[in-house]
């Protein structure tokens, strides 16, 4: 495959995957917040945006609750099928260096902003020839937050895409197909990622200047790749060799 097509197919890949594996009580404590429906929430070793998940969010208009998103956000008045929308533009990421002019989300951004709660997400590293995948998380294991926006469907379903910019230099250690990074809220600026008098260009300087998270980078075995595959030993740390590390 050409390198050009290789690092789209993982751009197209790379960020269509996340990792909570985060029991309810955990991310209840770690964000003072409670789920609105609690019964509906279970861990997932991997979630594939691609099969129409859900995750738990944060969103700005109900702060001290955590609601159930569908990944991949659609316009508030749009009626037909997700996949069918999904299949004409991709939305379960948008980049925030994009978001301008008149694109529907722009106002989104603006005055719908959410927490996507995960414990990790994943990396490509290409070396002669061959990718290594690996998994970003806290060292600690626990729950973190990272940038969203959403919108309010007509049947009250709440739908959401992933915020992603630029790559920090730490990700650039272990990702290098794509500069682009999912924009993790640290716990000091949550109350600023929700507030909904924040001014759009206040928000837009914020993504494009993300302050840093402490994350730790572990390269995992290569079954990542596959499409739906997922078993609870999958984000233990794999030994490859000459490959960058954390340590």
């Amino acid at each position: 495959m050409p390198f050009l097509l290789l690092a789209v197919y993982f751009h197209y890949y790379m960020y269509y995957k996340l990792s909570n594996t985060s029991d309810r009580e955990r991310l209840e404590r770690s964000f003072g917040a409670f789920f609105k429906h609690p019964k509906l929430y279970r861990p997932e070793v991997v979630i594939n945006g691609h099969n129409e998940s859900n995750l738990p969010i944060i969103t700005s208009n109900e702060p001290s609750s955590i609601n159930l998103g569908i990944w991949g956000i659609l316009p508030e008045f749009y009626k037909d099928d997700w996949a069918k929308f999904q299949s004409l533009t991709n939305t379960l990421t948008i980049d925030e260096r994009h978001i301008q002019g008149d694109l529907w989300y722009k106002e989104s951004l603006e005055k719908r902003r959410c927490l996507i709660l995960v414990t990790g997400y994943f990396t490509t590293f290409l070396k002669d020839g061959v990718t290594y995948p690996y998994h970003i998380g806290l060292k600690s294991g626990g729950p973190f937050c990272l940038a969203g926006m959403y919108n309010i469907l007509e049947d009250g379903f709440i739908t959401f895409s992933l915020v992603v910019g630029r790559s920090s230099r730490y990700i650039r250690k272990f990702q290098n197909l794509v500069d682009c990074m999912p924009i993790a809220i640290t716990e000091n600026l949550i109350d600023f990622w929700l507030d909904q008098t924040v001014s759009l260009e206040e928000i837009q300087y914020f993504l494009s200047k993300p302050s840093e998270q402490k994350l730790h980078a572990d390269p995992i075995a290569k079954e990542i790749f596959g499409q739906n595959i997922s078993y609870d030993s999958m984000l233990e740390r794999y030994e490859y060799e000459d490959l960058p590390t954390d340590e």
